[in-house]
């Protein structure tokens, strides 16, 4: 005789195994979701964080910018001087800790203008190719791939 085995089947044990799925699938849900706010939360403090570096390194451009004035102006009857030597090792250290800041020069002079990049402040006569950045009035910095400030340009007509 061939008797077909019938398996016992406990609604209580169907309605458990149901439960732990739906509990399952929920508790996978949630992981997601946190590793997907820790990755979202990671990015916005960075963000936040290059944002402050870029509104310090904002502030503190002018006084590169004087230092750089200054060493272009110094009379050449101190330049042998040593106080006039640590003033110019000064500004080689502040450009050294902007640079690995993340903050580089624009380069401008001898580039074709570029609106992104460069402000226009006059047009002069040159002998060099229209459009043509001929003097770099004010450099321009970039932080990362962020403008952080515009080069004061003198454009060829």
């Amino acid at each position: 005789m061939n008797k077909k085995s019938k398996k016992i089947v406990n609604p209580k044990i169907i309605e458990l195994e149901k439960q732990v799925a739906e509990l399952t699938s929920g508790w996978q849900r949630t992981q997601a979701d946190f590793l997907n706010f820790k990755k979202q939360t990671a990015t916005e403090k960075e963000k936040l964080t290059s944002e402050a570096n870029a509104y310090l390194l904002f502030d503190i451009l002018p006084v590169l910018d004087n230092f750089q004035l200054a060493a272009k102006h110094v009379p050449e009857t101190i330049r042998d001087n040593n106080w006039t030597k640590g003033v110019l090792q000064i500004e080689k250290q502040l450009e050294l800790i902007l640079n690995n800041s993340g903050l580089t020069k624009i380069e401008s002079q001898g580039q074709p203008f570029n609106a992104e990049l460069h402000e226009a402040i006059e047009e002069v006569e040159s002998d060099q190719k229209s459009g043509t950045v001929v003097e770099e009035v004010l450099t321009g910095y970039m932080l990362n791939d962020f403008l952080i400030r515009p080069a004061k340009v003198k454009v060829a007509k």
